[in-house]
C-alpha cells in the first residue's frame, strides 16, 4: 500500500519567508511614511515659490523703467535699507514670530502681508515691472504659522551698490535636505538653508 508524502514549509523556508516578508513591510512603511510625505510636499512648494520669486525679480530688475528699487523705499533714496544703502540695513521675513538676525542687519521686518507693491514682506517693487506685477500675491511659507512654530519661513535681503538679492527658505524632509542635499549644493554660504538669488552671500549662515 502507497502513502502519499505531504509536503510542506521547512523550518529554513519558513524563517527565510518570514524575513522576506518583514523586510517588504519595513521597506513599504518607509515608502509611505506619511510625516516624510508631507514634509516633502511642503519643501517642494518651497522649492518651487522660490523658483518663482527669482523669476519675478529677474524681471522686475531685468525691465525696470524706473530705478530699481528692492527696499521699497521712497523715490529718491531707493535701496536705502539694503545692505549698504545708508538706511536702516534690513531682513524681511514672511512670519509673524520670532526670528533672529545677525550683522550686518540692524532692523528686521516681519509680516505675512502677500501684497505686492513694496507693502508685503517682500519690498521691491514689482508693480514697476512694465506689463504689470509678475505675481499677484507673495508666497507664504506652508508651514509658516502652524502649530505655533516659527521654524520654516522665507527670509529676503539685499544689496544695494550691485542690486542684488537673496532669498532663503527652510527644508525639512529627508528627501529634499539630505538626498538631494538642495540646502548644501545650491552655491551659497549657508549649509542649512536653500537659497536662490542672484547675489548667495547677503545672508548669513542659517538666516
Amino acid at each position: 500500500m502507497k502513502t502519499k508524502s505531504q509536503k510542506g514549509f521547512t523550518l529554513i523556508e519558513l524563517i527565510i519567508t518570514v524575513s522576506i516578508i518583514a523586510v517588504l513591510v519595513a521597506t513599504l512603511a518607509v515608502a509611505l511614511n506619511p510625516a516624510e510625505q508631507l514634509a516633502r510636499s511642503r519643501d517642494a512648494k518651497r522649492t518651487a515659490d522660490l523658483d518663482a520669486l527669482k523669476t519675478a525679480l529677474n524681471l522686475y530688475a531685468a525691465t525696470a523703467t524706473t530705478t530699481i528699487n528692492l527696499s521699497g523705499d521712497n523715490v529718491g533714496n531707493e535701496n536705502a535699507k539694503c545692505v549698504g544703502g545708508g538706511g536702516t540695513t534690513t531682513k524681511w521675513v514672511n512670519t509673524t514670530g520670532a526670528v533672529s538676525t545677525s550683522t550686518p542687519f540692524t532692523a528686521l521686518v516681519a509680516t505675512t502681508s502677500q501684497t505686492v507693491g513694496g507693502t508685503g514682506w517682500i519690498p521691491a517693487r514689482l508693480d514697476q515691472t512694465p506689463g504689470g506685477a509678475p505675481l499677484n500675491v507673495l508666497p507664504l511659507d506652508p508651514s509658516n504659522g502652524t502649530g505655533g512654530s516659527t521654524s520654516f519661513y522665507y527670509a529676503y535681503a539685499c544689496k544695494s551698490a550691485s542690486k542684488t538679492y537673496e532669498l532663503t527658505a527652510r527644508l525639512e524632509s529627508t528627501y529634499f535636505s539630505s538626498d538631494l542635499n538642495l540646502d548644501g549644493t545650491d552655491g551659497g554660504n549657508s549649509a542649512t538653508t536653500y537659497e536662490v538669488g542672484n547675489d548667495l552671500t547677503i545672508l548669513g549662515n542659517g538666516e
